[in-house]
């Protein structure tokens, strides 16, 4: 337990599928609670200064913005959509086997286009696609199983912090508002889900990339049943 989870990469190698959970459901409720506790502690800092940094910023990512006019499709959009396509973009490749990275290179474009940007074009998503399958014919060319079980030796840890703090910065896109005068607060806003990131991060490493899409559809039931309950 006293390597931080990032850092550990080869767990699936020594300890069991069990052990390995609850590593993960450890290390997620300390990295969360600290997330959590520096957010209050921020926000608590604003409000001595009379300023509510949560009116300031509109946080989409808030599910109190979505009570009372919310649909069954955001819903379902929460619990299903955005852990498979924020896993592929920032985990899939974290496997570093040949043909999983080519997947992961192949979907990366259609997803960020069609989730980040909101892409509905259909020739757009059809050139993307392709170019897509282009970039998986080249690693599986040009690349060989034995290259990246080398490369994963020496870039998994680097991959996994950028896999993390990546899914962390990805939330920054949620604020509507956006300036030095709140960023403290989205800083810490933001540290929530690279808690979660890490959590899941280590889960998808040591145990495969569907682990770790079900630990982020767990972590998002909360507000998903929090939104619910408003349409009750």
């Amino acid at each position: 337990m006293a390597k931080f989870i990032l850092n550990r990469p080869d767990d699936f190698l020594t300890q069991s599928r069990g052990r390995i959970i609850g590593t993960t459901l450890i290390w997620f409720v300390i990295l969360m609670g600290c997330a959590i506790v520096l957010r209050v502690a921020c926000m608590a800092a604003y409000m001595s200064q009379g300023i509510n940094p949560t009116e300031l910023t509109k946080f989409g990512g808030d599910p109190t913005n979505y009570m009372g006019h919310a649909s069954w499709r955001i819903l379902f959009h929460l619990m299903i959509i955005a852990p498979l396509a924020e896993e592929v973009m920032f985990r899939l490749g974290l496997a570093f086997k040949r043909k999983m990275v080519g997947l992961w290179l192949g979907l990366l474009p259609v997803v960020c286009a069609y989730y980040m940007h909101h892409c509905r074009v259909w020739y757009v998503l059809l050139g993307l696609v392709a170019l897509g399958a282009v970039l998986f014919w080249l690693v599986c060319r040009f690349t060989t199983d034995e290259q990246w079980k080398d490369w994963r030796k020496k870039f998994i840890i680097p991959a996994m912090w950028v896999a993390a703090i990546g899914f962390g910065l990805l939330h920054f896109k949620a604020f509507s508002v956006l300036n030095w005068q709140v960023f403290p607060f989205a800083l810490a806003t933001v540290l929530v889900p690279f808690a979660g990131g890490c959590a899941i991060t280590y889960a998808r490493v040591n145990l495969g990339f569907w682990w770790g899409v079900l630990l982020h559809c767990i972590i998002n039931i909360p507000p998903v049943l929090l939104i619910a309950s408003s349409m009750l």
